[in-house]
């Protein structure tokens, strides 16, 4: 199921979920963030976004973030920039942490 963030409109944002380890989670972006933070304190997840889909299983092409540590991703603009991007727990359920920016 995917974590809708769309309506997000002041920055920076932080929001959290969990996610699971046998599938992708979808999170959509809203259109203003051009930064996106994400980790996971207690697990290691995966980022993925080429040949991820929604609840689909985790794709080779992937970035695993280390436990306790965050990945920064700046996000393109116009056609390049992405609607959304994926993650999952690389075992077990893990807490998601975000941060959005407009920088």
């Amino acid at each position: 199921m995917s974590e809708d963030l769309r309506n997000l409109n002041t920055y920076p944002a932080f929001y959290n979920f969990t996610a699971g380890d046998t599938t992708t989670t979808e999170i959509l972006l809203p259109s203003p963030a051009t930064q996106i933070s994400l980790g996971s304190v207690g697990k290691e997840i995966y980022v993925c976004r080429n040949g991820a889909t929604d609840g689909g299983a985790v794709p080779t092409n992937k970035m695993t973030v280390p436990q306790s540590n965050y990945i920064v991703l700046k996000l393109g603009r116009g056609i390049n920039r992405p609607q959304s991007i994926f993650v999952a727990s690389k075992s077990g359920n893990a807490e998601i942490s975000i941060v959005l920016e407009e920088l």
